[in-house]
């Protein structure tokens, strides 16, 4: 479900703002409506995103928000979306309220909204499709107009479309149509004359006289809306611009800003969807296995660290170095201020709980907040929510430091987490609060529970605590004089365990 307020995230910055969230309401189209022409509005259904024209004051635009009370959100210009009487009307209502942002053109927002909403309502590949295609088209008529070979590139230098015919091109060129992308040597080339930081500075076109190793000149025209940089139009030329052109490369380098703002939507919608989808996902709350998740059994993984980052930004970190390592497409989300992972369980490749966990291991040896925490394995899609819990269960419980665990390696911590919080809502006083009053409260209470896991036997307790044997049985000494423990008696072992974790974990005396 794509919302007013998701559609507001996915465009560009410099064009809509959210005003009021109202109702999480489906968007399925956009609907215009003039404002001040009477049954303008009749015609606006549930799931319309209403753009209001032609207001021109507020009362104008209240009228309308009563008309529009069940649309999917309502589109205004800046100074009248952000008018008090409007937003309260609307937050009444539940109807989401979106402005324009100053100096956006109306007919840019209105074709890049209804471009997103197109995107949502059918796959995001097909749409992507449309618009390079688009690209395709202007790229051959800059080249007529040039009468040279041309590129269209984004900010980052990835090829999005090219001229046909590929007569007089060098291999520069060559190269960037086959990798679709600029090689790096040709970037760093160009970067050395200073191209790229006057194209993210002006919005004037730039001649680049032919430079070593058979790179040709090149006429190189900025692509920017909102004066933003957005990508850069590349041909291959011996001389600038013919005179009389110029307004016709206008209208063309118009035309590439609105496709590339388009295909920006386009994909930022799309990654939310589908960031979305996952989410619903790994909350059990999908019965089918949908299209695009590889066939089971499955995994979900808790990915923790980098500390001190939000969710969102761990989020995007853990996508990011799986993209780099080879998995396309990773299956990751952040929910409840954790960052999950689905993985295929007992495979191998990318997307695999064994080639996540050797990743993190790697990353691990440099950072030792980063750390994986494997759940149980399901078959089904909806039992996902199981193995989120357990894997969060374990996130929660195992301390021992090691970069993964898997739930088969940790279920002792998640069984001991349970009972420990068991015994918080309605703690007992135990023999072990006789030891809290001595001043080597922390040091005997460290005895004891090594005895306790080395089953009675001091030379192995006093190798864990780093002491000498003789060391430790004067302290079970000095804790038999302060209180009654029969550590034969099995049932007083688990529960004196059980209580120094109680304590150690949740404020008690400090870890050996």
């Amino acid at each position: 479900m794509t919302t007013a307020a998701d559609l507001a995230d996915s465009l560009p910055q410099g064009f809509v703002e959210v005003v009021v969230p109202g109702e999480p309401r489906p968007v399925f189209g956009l609907e215009i409506v003039e404002a001040g022409e009477v049954g303008s509005a009749a015609g606006v259904a549930r799931g319309d995103l209403v753009t209001v024209v032609g207001a021109t004051d507020v009362g104008q635009v209240q009228g309308l928000v009563t008309s529009c009370a069940d649309a999917s959100g309502l589109l205004v210009r800046h100074p009248l979306a952000v008018d008090d009487g409007v937003a309260e009307r609307c937050r009444e209502l539940g109807l989401p309220l979106l402005a324009m942002s100053r100096g956006a053109s109306l007919s840019s927002v209105i074709a890049v909204v209804r471009s997103a909403i197109d995107a949502s309502a059918r796959p995001a590949r097909g749409a992507a499709d449309d618009l390079h295609d688009d690209l395709f088209d202007i790229a051959d008529r800059i080249s007529s107009l040039l009468e040279a070979p041309v590129t269209i590139e984004d900010a980052s230098s990835h090829v999005l479309a090219y001229s046909q015919g590929q007569s007089d091109i060098d291999d520069a060129r060559t190269a960037t149509i086959v990798g679709r992308r600029v090689p790096r040597e040709v970037r760093d080339h160009f970067r050395a004359l200073g191209v790229f930081r006057r194209m993210a500075r002006s919005d004037s076109p730039i001649f680049v006289p032919a430079g070593d190793g058979g790179v040709k000149a090149r006429y190189v025209v900025p692509v920017r809306a909102g004066g933003e940089w957005l990508g850069s139009i590349w041909a291959i030329a011996e001389n600038p611009l013919p005179p009389g052109h110029e307004r016709e490369l206008d209208a063309a380098t118009e035309l590439v800003a609105l496709a590339l703002l388009r295909l920006r939507a386009q994909t930022e919608l799309h990654q939310q969807v589908q960031l979305d989808q996952i989410r619903s996902l790994v909350r059990g709350s999908v019965v089918d296995q949908p299209e695009w998740l590889d066939d089971g059994p499955w995994r979900v993984a808790v990915l923790a660290g980098p500390a001190d980052l939000p969710a969102e930004a761990r989020r995007q970190l853990w996508q990011a170095l799986c993209r780099r390592r080879g998995w396309r497409r990773p299956v990751i989300a952040d929910l409840d201020d954790q960052v999950y992972a689905v993985l295929r369980a007992g495979a191998s490749g990318p997307g695999s709980d064994g080639w996540l966990g050797e990743l993190v291991r790697g990353e691990g040896r440099d950072n030792a907040d980063v750390h994986m925490y494997v759940g149980t394995t399901v078959d089904a899609p909806r039992d996902l929510d199981a193995s989120r819990l357990t894997a969060t269960e374990l996130a929660g419980a195992e301390d021992e430091g090691r970069p993964v665990v898997t739930v088969e390696e940790g279920w002792p911590a998640i069984i001991l987490t349970r009972a420990v919080r068991g015994q918080e809502s309605r703690p007992i006083v135990s023999p072990i609060r006789d030891l809290l009053g001595d001043e080597s409260a922390t040091v005997l209470i460290d005895t004891v529970e090594a005895l306790i896991d080395h089953w009675g036997e001091p030379k192995r307790a006093a190798r864990s605590l780093g002491v000498h044997p003789n060391t430790v049985r004067n302290r079970v000494a000095r804790i038999a004089a302060l209180c009654p423990i029969d550590f034969e008696d099995p049932e007083q072992r688990l529960a004196l365990r059980l209580e120094i974790a109680r304590l150690r974990g949740r404020g008690g005396p400090p870890g050996r």
